[in-house]
């Protein structure tokens, strides 16, 4: 079997790490293939929001002076992301000692260290992206992001754009009730609030709201129109994010995606729980402007060549020599940030 120096292995660690890291797989991210990745090089993130309208010219009388245009100030908003470090001490993996504490070393036994620290790390990312897609949930969801330390971030969605139909035109459920009249309710909103082009939208549904879409009886009723196919849906099709395409719907002017998207997180309690809330119904344009923004993590910058480094995920390792410990970790700064905040319209769908 072939063997190494331990010191020309050493040298080959991290490079080598980076390319069998890259092999492993990540976790589902159907919500956030919505959040488009934008970096910057400063703690803080900013947005500039500036409303826009839909307002038409008024004709004016031959040699006046004009309609006069006053335009509405852009207003900058500046977050500073959640901070995340997850670390593991690559000395408790039992190879470790075989790589810095001997003069030579096989490849295999190289190969198979750095295979274990590279799922290490894959895991800790996983940990990471996991709260990311969590943040687009809750974005979706409630507007808000809820930190554990630090202030939650609160995007402020109109009022308008969560609504409980119990309280307007009634749940899914209720027998008669037509989910399409609710959906163009909401299309409408996005069309005259959020300003989006265009007809097609997309709706994600939560378990027990897709459940009550299909148990409908407008809905059922309105799949026997052979002639006139105002619905296209098909078996369930799951894509590589995790989103599981169920066709298309026709409501008013509007063609309509239908997503649901059964995946599921550990909570601090350990509890599995679905990123979408079972009850709920969230409606989007194809292409909503978001960001999914990530800042600057806290670095040590030695020499004055040396430059922060950026990126959504930036790697770590270290000797803690007061613990005796070979640390390697993994550091991200990001944030959910729905810029056209009016283009989400959340439903409570069902009790």
């Amino acid at each position: 079997m072939p063997v190494i120096s331990t010191t020309d292995a050493r040298a080959l660690f991290t490079k080598m790490l980076i390319d069998v890291y890259a092999e492993r797989s990540t976790p589902t991210s159907f919500l956030r293939s919505f959040f488009p990745v934008t970096t910057s090089p400063t703690k803080e993130i900013s947005i500039e929001v500036q409303r826009g309208t839909e307002k038409i010219a008024v004709d004016v009388m031959r040699g006046s002076e004009g309609n006069r245009n006053a335009f509405s100030l852009s207003t900058e908003k500046i977050f500073v992301p959640p901070y995340f470090r997850e670390y593991f001490d690559a000395t408790d993996i039992d190879l470790y000692d075989r790589l810095f504490g001997s003069t030579e070393i096989s490849g295999a036994v190289f190969a198979a260290f750095l295979s274990r620290v590279a799922d290490r790390l894959r895991m800790l990312q996983d940990k990471i992206e996991r709260a990311y897609e969590l943040q687009c949930a809750q974005v979706l969801q409630t507007g808000i992001v809820t930190l554990n330390n630090g202030v939650n971030i609160d995007f402020k969605r109109k009022a308008d754009s969560m609504v409980d139909l119990n309280a307007t035109t009634g749940y899914w459920t209720v027998n008669g009730h037509d989910l399409y009249a609710d959906i163009v309710t909401g299309g409408n909103f996005l069309r005259q609030k959020g300003k989006i082009q265009g007809g097609t939208m997309n709706l994600i549904l939560g378990a027990g709201a897709l459940s009550a879409m299909f148990a409908n009886t407008v809905f059922v009723a309105r799949q026997d129109l052979v002639n006139m196919p105002l619905d296209t849906l098909r078996p369930p099709q799951r894509d590589s994010v995790g989103g599981v395409y169920h066709g298309q719907i026709s409501a008013g002017p509007y063609r309509v995606n239908v997503w649901s998207y059964p995946e599921f997180y550990d909570n601090a309690n350990g509890d599995s729980t679905p990123y979408i809330d079972d009850d709920n119904a969230i409606l989007l344009p194809e292409t909503p402007r978001f960001k999914l923004s990530f800042a600057a993590v806290p670095q040590l910058l030695k020499g004055d060549s040396v430059a922060p480094q950026q990126g959504a995920y930036i790697f770590g390792e270290y000797l803690d020599e007061r613990n005796t410990a070979h640390i390697m970790d993994i550091k991200s700064a990001g944030v959910a940030l729905p810029v056209a905040v009016d283009q989400i319209y959340t439903m409570k769908v069902k009790a």
